[in-house]
């Protein structure tokens, strides 16, 4: 069966043109022209993917993006924004909302596609069990619930890409996760000048636990480690 991706734009042209290139390619496009029309195809047709246009004339991007990130029935489905805005901190506020992808307009359709391809090849490699539960450290992730917890006491407020680094992280406890590796399975990235949007999660993430655990569990100690010069790694 043919990968559904729906494709949330409101230039008619921009979006025809984009299913055209996915029709092309095998994949059966759905389309819809505003963030709320957006949301609503998200729920019913679960796509496998979701392109999704940042200038929307009835909501922001981001809260489209935020939306589909925070539903139960839509939280795990891929997306790849798609703006004019190309600064670096438009791209980590792109990828804080849990965009899985940030492509710049203009761009050509065979980037496109291959990002698409990355990001299904990503989701294939990441895949952990649905009712998977890591209890390392002292910090608990549930991936069915989608829950991080400090010792069972608290849960500990996540975006999805935090998450799923935590997830990497523990999953390969004790081993170090180079950025390069990092990058490539969680955004696509093979270029290592992205470097700093792992560093960035990172900072967070870390910022997060520790938060909790000052609260919760005084004698923690930060569980996330950097090896300078390579990338990180989660300790028990």
């Amino acid at each position: 069966m043919a990968e559904k991706i729906l494709v949330i734009d409101d230039d008619e042209e921009t979006a025809e043109f984009i299913s055209e290139g996915l029709k092309l390619e095998g994949y059966t496009p759905v389309v819809a022209s505003n963030g709320k029309d957006g949301l609503n195809k998200a729920a019913k047709e679960i796509p496998n993917l979701i392109l999704l246009d940042l200038g929307l004339p009835d909501m922001d991007g981001l809260e489209v993006c935020k939306r589909i990130k925070q539903s139960e029935e839509t939280r795990t489905i891929p997306v790849i924004m798609l703006t004019a805005r190309s600064t670096t901190s438009d791209r980590v506020t792109g990828l804080e909302a849990g965009a899985d992808d940030y492509l710049v307009k203009p761009f050509e359709p065979h980037e496109l596609i291959a990002r698409i391809k990355a990001i299904f090849r990503r989701v294939e490699y990441y895949a952990p069990k649905p009712n998977e539960v890591l209890n390392k450290g002292g910090i608990i992730l549930d991936v069915g619930n989608r829950r991080v917890t400090i010792d069972f006491k608290t849960d500990v407020d996540l975006s999805p890409k935090e998450f799923q680094l935590l997830y990497l992280l523990m999953k390969n406890s004790g081993s170090v996760l180079d950025r390069d590796f990092l990058l490539k399975t969680l955004w696509g990235y093979s270029s290592s000048s992205e470097s700093r949007t792992v560093d960035v999660h990172i900072q967070r993430l870390r910022k997060k636990i520790l938060e909790y655990v000052q609260k919760f569990n005084e004698y923690m100690n930060d569980r996330i480690v950097t090896v300078e010069g390579f990338g990180y790694k989660f300790l028990d």
